[in-house]
């Protein structure tokens, strides 16, 4: 990973400790680890940026923060993963725990009416439209199934990312390493 397009990319430590309501976790958010750009900070928030990303609550940027502070790892970047999660891809996300979750506990698969159902039954319920229940449409939908495909998920992506980064990383330092030694081959010639 380009250490010089993270830090370009990255805000400056000075300008999230101005921020109002920052000074409430003292000298915690100037810890320098929390900023450093390395192969362990960063693979590590990858890690706690995905696993936050996939719990369905809407608190997950303080979740990444939180994790970002006790881990020590790159704060900026922990929080900016959870936004993996959004509008477009919750439905996705959420349909392939679910899946992964019935495949574990044996359960049969929604077929797209059902998931058409369920969409429409979430969306008007969240403006108070509704007062009928998922089980009144004939099928039944378990949220066990769906929370364990979650976890489950979440644990397999964040680690295989976190994986990914820290091969990326060591590949670009060898490469770049090897482009040095070439130069320095050539300018001996």
């Amino acid at each position: 990973m380009p250490k010089k397009f993270i830090q370009r990319h990255m805000p400056k430590p000075e300008h999230i400790i101005n921020l109002p309501g920052m000074h409430r976790l003292g000298d915690r958010i100037t810890e320098p680890n929390l900023w450093h750009i390395n192969r362990r900070s960063i693979s590590g928030a990858v890690f706690w940026g995905i696993i936050c990303a996939w719990i369905p609550f809407p608190s997950q940027m303080l979740i990444a923060a939180f994790c970002a502070i006790v881990f020590r790892v790159n704060l900026p970047l922990s929080i900016a993963l959870t936004w993996v999660t959004n509008p477009f891809t919750l439905i996705p996300i959420f349909y392939s725990s679910y899946c992964l979750g019935s495949v574990i506990f044996g359960i049969p698969l929604l077929d797209i009416s059902q998931i058409k159902i369920i969409v429409v039954h979430l969306t008007t319920s969240m403006f108070g439209e509704t007062s009928r229940s998922l089980s009144s449409y004939g099928f039944v939908f378990d949220f066990r199934a769906l929370l364990v495909g979650l976890v489950v998920e979440a644990l397999v992506v964040a680690t295989l990312a976190k994986f990914i980064v820290q091969w990326l990383w060591r590949w670009h330092v060898i490469r770049e390493l090897r482009i040095r030694q070439e130069k320095r081959k050539n300018i001996n010639k």
